[in-house]
């Protein structure tokens, strides 16, 4: 994902990578029309710089990244979804409770009502996390220390079946001031995976539900975010119905660092896209059976579609190794829209 700078960067800008993007992709971003910067590995080259990085956590200082105590101690503080149950406390309307052993883990799968989810403090939204929808699941408690990374954690009300649009809205903080972007359409599949990010297409008819909400929950996080934190924010919610009438959860989750939402929006104000058009991210899984040629697949998806598509990430690294997901970029009309994510998914996902 590192590699998800070089589409928003221009070709001035250094981009420090662990492992070099491969000649192909590089080609493929200029030959769209992006302005892909410099791959640098580690090492002595610049003397000053203006860094920006996806969490803030280090500081430049003679030509190497080092880690901020300060800034990395803010981002732990922001980023922990446990610190989180005081910013939405009084906004959020399903119940949440920190976890703090596997004591207290048994005794309250036993008190509690299922379904409730369970989530890492520092977990990727809609990867980890457990869900217990009854008693039968007992047998996911031996994923908590691989999925969840142990304790604490954070148990919550889960209504995945009741739920049914979700969200995340995107800011700039400016010492601690919020200033707001736009807000996101997420797609997630029924057990909380995260599938992809849409923006555009005219008015979001939701957003008069739910933006007022996240209004009043940033009036809210005015003493407890630092003023030393400038940078992005995204924050994630949904909708979902409960005896016959919409809920509206403001916040289930706060991430302060580039989101993929946010590489979405600069990716779009890069191409100067029109608001009537809709753009998307995509995160496809490699293929189970068989193997992807990933450009054939391009090529033939963009004939078929008659759209534009963009590989934001390699497909597999240098030693031809394919990594778990892949992100591709598409624009295409609001009529076309289902249309062209589901053929995208199937020709990717299961490719003759």
């Amino acid at each position: 994902m590192e590699k998800l700078f070089f589409p928003i960067t221009n070709e001035d800008d250094y981009v420090y990578v662990d492992e070099l993007p491969n000649d192909e992709l590089y080609s493929h971003w200029k030959e769209k029309g992006l302005t892909p910067g410099i791959p640098w590995e580690m090492g002595g080259l610049l003397e000053s710089v203006t860094l920006v990085e996806w969490g803030n956590r280090h500081n430049w200082d003679a030509g190497e990244l080092r880690i901020d105590p300060l800034q990395e101690e803010t981002s732990r503080y922001l980023n922990s979804k446990v610190t989180q149950l005081d910013f939405r406390k009084n906004h959020s309307p399903l119940k949440a409770k920190l976890i703090s052993s596997e004591e207290r883990l048994f005794a309250e799968l036993e008190e509690s009502k299922l379904p409730v989810v369970l989530k890492s403090e520092y977990g990727l939204a809609g990867r980890n996390h457990i869900i217990f929808k009854s008693p039968s699941d007992s047998w996911k408690l031996a994923q908590i220390n691989k999925r969840l990374f142990g304790f604490p954690l954070v148990c919550e009300e889960w209504v995945g079946d009741f739920r049914f649009f979700d969200f995340s809205t995107l800011w700039d903080v400016t010492d601690g001031d919020f200033f707001y972007l736009t807000s996101t359409t997420m797609w997630i599949d029924p057990e909380g995976g995260f599938r992809g990010i849409r923006i555009g297409g005219g008015e979001n008819e939701y957003e008069p539900l739910f933006l007022p909400k996240v209004y009043d929950l940033i009036k809210d996080l005015n003493n407890l975010v630092p003023k030393e934190y400038s940078g992005p924010c995204a924050i994630d919610g949904f909708l979902y119905s409960e005896n016959g009438h919409t809920v509206v959860q403001p916040v289930s989750e706060f991430n302060f660092r580039y989101s993929i939402g946010r590489i979405l929006w600069e990716v779009r104000k890069k191409r100067k896209t029109k608001p009537e058009i809709v753009s998307g991210l995509l995160v496809l899984p490699y293929p189970k059976q068989g193997k992807l040629k990933e450009w054939s697949v391009i090529e033939k998806l963009e004939t078929e579609l008659s759209i534009e598509l963009i590989l934001l990430t390699p497909v597999r690294d240098l030693s031809g190794k394919a990594y778990q997901n892949a992100v591709l970029y598409f624009e295409t009309t609001v009529e076309n829209e289902t249309t062209v994510v589901e053929t995208i998914w199937s020709a990717w996902t299961d490719p003759i």
